[in-house]
């Protein structure tokens, strides 16, 4: 069996499927449940110098399997939350991961705190709120730099421009990176109401989930790929072939917080599982195996020089129609049971392909 144990910054993990800052470890209680549902280390809700005060209602879903939420950091005061952190730590042994917000003299009040009384593996900093210019975000990092001898970990905005100048910039001083926090601000409404589905000013939150996922891999691949320090993926991760493809673009673990507000605490356990499974159909026997895998398919990849064409395995097509139909060009009709494709109409753009259940179906240089 593929060994799941992975080590980031001296820090052991059993497992690399991680809590992720949010709802979901909202206290103790929720911190435990995580443990207990497989987890293999818990990352707490960001906690602040005073506790959050949001307009219900804070999450709620949305399209592509998506949610929004108007939450901002941990509704319990600083000194309630280290009362739950310590009962997390009698309570558990796998490692625990502080996050907290969000300016220099933030970080200097509050981390130093969290390193001597609930002495935990390391801490999270939130940039959410702190600007999209790079000064700010590396004077943060600075201030927690100077305040703790804990590893500290640097969670991403999606909103940060010069996400690759950032990385290198922060790498001198942190110790590894987050990618990503949610997305926004953005907006969802009832037609019929009128009414904003969350409580906010004016309706805005932030999206996560199954739809920011493509965001977050995009981003891990590029901090991992401008500097050495571990990157650990969130965003979006339902199922272990999520987590197996964060893993290929260069991170060292992942973190879930939507996919457990959805299923609940077990979904840790779950994924944990189907990375294994994979791993082990795949003949990987750990995941430094398959690290940084898509660097390798993206020298190998096959580059057309021209507009190719789809080209149809009559044998493995079972005539279900589903390409035809979603082709916009016009470039497929069924014959005798069979798809087949008019060239001259056939655009290359690949999207028919995603219709096939049955691997009939790729593209190839035009004749």
């Amino acid at each position: 069996m593929a060994k799941m144990e992975v080590e980031v910054n001296g820090i052991r993990f059993r497992n690399p499927v991680l809590t992720a800052a949010g709802p979901n470890v909202m206290d103790a209680e929720h911190m435990i449940g995580a443990f207990k549902g497989g987890v293999g280390g818990i990352v707490s809700k960001t906690v602040s110098v005073r506790p959050a005060h949001d307009r219900r209602p804070t999450i709620r879903k949305t399209v592509c399997r998506g949610l929004v939420n108007c939450e901002t950091w941990s509704e319990l005061s600083f000194e309630q939350m280290i009362e739950e952190l310590l009962k997390v730590k009698e309570s558990v042994d796998v490692p625990l991961i502080v996050s907290i917000g969000y300016s220099p003299d933030d970080m200097r009040k509050l981390a130093p705190v969290i390193e001597r009384e609930v002495q935990p593996d390391a801490i999270e900093f939130s940039t959410h709120y702190t600007g999209k210019d790079i000064e700010p975000l590396l004077a943060v990092a600075s201030a927690l730099r100077e305040s703790v001898e804990l590893p500290i970990w640097m969670k991403i905005s999606p909103n940060t421009p010069n996400i690759e100048e950032l990385a290198v910039q922060a790498s001198k001083i942190v110790d590894g990176f987050v990618a990503i926090n949610s997305f926004g601000p953005v907006l969802d409404f009832d037609i019929e109401t009128f009414e904003p589905v969350l409580g906010s000013d004016y309706g805005q939150g932030w999206l996560s989930g199954q739809a920011i996922l493509p965001i977050a891999l995009r981003i891990v691949y590029q901090i991992a790929s401008v500097q050495d320090k571990p990157v650990i993926g969130v965003g979006g991760i339902e199922k272990g072939k999520d987590a197996i493809k964060f893993f290929m673009v260069g991170a060292s673990a992942v973190q879930i917080c939507s996919a457990a507000i959805r299923y609940g605490h077990n979904i840790y356990g779950k994924v944990a599982s189907e990375i294994e499974k994979w791993l082990d159909e795949h003949g990987y026997s750990s995941i430094d195996e398959i690290r940084n895998l898509y660097r390798e398919g993206l020298k190998k990849r096959r580059v057309f020089e021209n507009v190719p064409v789809m080209f149809v395995d009559e044998e493995k097509c079972t005539g279900c129609t589903l390409c035809v139909r979603a082709c916009m060009h016009g470039a497929l009709y069924m014959e005798n049971k069979v798809a087949k494709v008019i060239p001259e109409n056939c655009i290359g753009c690949g999207y028919c392909q995603d219709m096939c259940n049955f691997d009939a179906m790729y593209l190839v240089d035009r004749t």
